[in-house]
């Protein structure tokens, strides 16, 4: 064989050699980007509507009563974005008893950036730093629930705030405890929704209200429809 024609059979094969680990190269990338579009993980719960949300809270609790109010610590949102698809703050008053602020924020979708934010946070950064923080557990309409309390410096008042948030299936008490939980999710194939339940009040340096509160928030249970409760609060 000559020199030419082995330069050309060489140059053949090297060429049909490229092609083939370029064909192989881009269907190993089509059949992965086929794969995660099959095995992304999928949302876990159904976006609940507006009005059947607000609907859902009960305006009598106990011997409280609610109305609307917008003097409630909220998270700061970057821009135009909507950190919940459903928020609602309510203030409850009651003759003789301590007025409740109240503040429960949903999302079907717990993954990424989008997730239900820590008053630890919030209230720092509304500038109100937290002074106080310790776990409790609450046993709610038989469920044991992993909640925290903590005491906000509202200059020269106290604070005083109960909160939990469920992720799924589960009641995270802290940050970490949060993502881990989100994290496991989304390995298992799905993405769990999320809620966060608040309440809070204010008191004097002296004052304590824990138990106020605690009463409120097992009044609230009672009140509030076991579909609701069940699967959106608990």
């Amino acid at each position: 064989m000559s020199e030419q024609n082995l330069g050309e059979t060489t140059e053949e094969t090297g060429s049909e050699g490229l092609h083939r680990r370029t064909f192989v190269l881009g269907g190993g990338l089509a059949l992965a980007g086929l794969s995660y579009e099959f095995l992304q993980p999928a949302s876990a719960a159904k976006i609940i509507e507006e009005d059947e949300f607000r609907a859902s809270i009960p305006s009598n609790v106990g011997g409280w009563t609610s109305r609307k109010t917008s003097e409630i610590v909220l998270p700061r949102l970057d821009g135009n974005a909507k950190l919940y698809q459903n928020l609602e703050t309510r203030i409850y008053e009651g003759e003789g008893l301590p007025s409740i602020m109240f503040c429960i924020a949903y999302n079907n979708v717990q993954q990424n950036d989008v997730h239900v934010h820590r008053p630890e946070v919030c209230y720092p950064a509304a500038g109100f730093p937290i002074k106080r923080n310790s776990p409790i557990n609450l046993t709610l309409a038989s469920k044991s629930v992993s909640a925290r309390e903590l005491v906000a410096d509202r200059s020269g008042l106290n604070e005083r705030i109960i909160y939990w948030i469920r992720v799924g299936g589960a009641f995270p008490d802290t940050w970490f405890k949060q993502r881990l939980v989100m994290a496991q999710a989304n390995l298992g194939g799905t993405i769990p929704d999320g809620v966060l339940f608040r309440v809070s009040l204010l008191e004097s340096q002296d004052e304590s209200y824990s138990e106020s509160l605690k009463l409120f928030i097992s009044s609230f249970m009672a009140a509030t429809q076991p579909a609701f409760r069940d699967k959106v609060i608990l």
